[in-house]
């Protein structure tokens, strides 16, 4: 049997999308009143895209259990504090927000942590 912690609490919100590349998946920002961006390298983490950019709006998880991308050292298991990694993940960061990472996987298509937001 598989372990499956994704949509857990899931809480999201619809929010106007600043940026092309925004994909789903992808870790964002909150950069002015109801709009997200893909977080650059450092910044502070507001949620994950649940799906695609549709007339420049999107639903962004920002309460509850999602996987995402990370890079560099993989995040331990347990609280940690994330911010943005510039590359559509997170990366641990002392300032950033408090999340409980419950699992980390690497796997062909890169890592990925299990982080309650």
């Amino acid at each position: 049997m598989d372990i499956c912690f994704e949509g857990v609490g899931q809480v999201a919100a619809t929010f106007k999308v600043d940026g092309e590349a925004a994909q789903p998946s992808m870790a964002v920002t909150l950069t002015g009143n109801g709009i997200v961006s893909p977080g650059a390298d450092g910044g502070a983490l507001c949620g994950v895209l649940l799906g695609g950019v549709r007339g420049g709006a999107a639903a962004v998880q920002i309460g509850g259990v999602a996987k995402v991308g990370c890079s560099g050292g993989a995040p331990a298991v347990g609280w940690q504090e994330l911010v943005c990694d510039g590359a559509g993940g997170v990366r641990a960061a002392a300032g950033g927000l408090k999340c409980l990472v419950l699992a980390v996987d690497e796997d062909e298509n890169g890592k990925f942590a299990v982080i309650r937001l």
